[in-house]
């Protein structure tokens, strides 16, 4: 199997995983609290607000063959590749707006600037740029692919159950019509990293396998103790 392959089964198995646990069901059918919606905006809002820093970071990496499909895909993020645009950490921002969130506006950026600071002091735990850089990637693209296969059905719960307004959700939507190109995009793109960086199989699917020993996405979104209930179910 390549490694292409590989990731994109991992993809689909922590996508799944995030489907199926109670907390998204909840989200989905409405039986959530307006506090747990509520929590639940601001978490997408924290763990994507400096998304355009996480790409940077990747295109700084990325495989010459590779270079111009990460920067398309940053200037997407940052609303300069579609006329009239808008980023999408400016999209985020109108989440909370429609969400009526604006009073944690300052604490939730407060946050997602704290998250990043923490991920560039922490002590790097793999030996090298070249291993860091195929962990993040591997991380970071799987969101894409998440959001491909259910930012429709998450803008559709939150405008139904949360009464969230159509323009509010564009961020959600947005991801749904772009994402399953950029989620293909994205698997060739950790393709040429390991074909470029020259790692042999077993050691890109042990990286791999050690950046996605979590479920991020039930992390971020709904918190460790979320996550820790789904990986007892599955």
């Amino acid at each position: 199997m390549s490694i292409q392959a590989y990731v994109e089964q991992k993809y689909k198995e922590h996508t799944d995983e995030f489907a199926g646990c109670p907390e998204f069901h909840k989200i989905e059918s409405g039986e959530a609290s307006r506090d747990e919606y509520d929590t639940f905006i601001a978490n997408v809002f924290r763990t994507h607000q400096n998304s355009p820093n996480f790409l940077a970071f990747l295109l700084a990496l990325t495989a010459p063959v590779a270079f111009d499909r990460v920067k398309h895909n940053l200037l997407e993020e940052l609303g300069i590749e579609e006329e009239d645009g808008e980023s999408h950490p400016a999209l985020l921002l109108a989440l909370l707006e429609g969400a009526g969130l604006t009073d944690r506006m300052d604490e939730l950026h407060g946050m997602a600037k704290e998250t990043m600071k923490a991920l560039i002091v922490e002590p790097m735990f793999y030996e090298s740029l070249r291993e860091y850089g195929l962990a993040a990637m591997a991380e970071v693209f799987s969101f894409e692919y998440m959001l491909a296969h259910t930012s429709t059905r998450i803008a559709n719960a939150l405008r139904e159950h949360r009464e969230i307004p159509e323009d509010a959700l564009i961020w959600f939507t947005h991801h749904s019509e772009v994402d399953i190109q950029h989620a293909e995009e994205a698997l060739v793109t950790i393709q040429d990293y390991v074909d470029y960086y020259e790692f042999d199989d077993e050691e890109a699917r042990d990286i791999i396998d050690m950046a996605m020993q979590e479920n991020v996405f039930i992390k971020r979104y709904f918190g460790t103790h979320a996550h820790a209930r789904a990986r007892e179910m599955f």
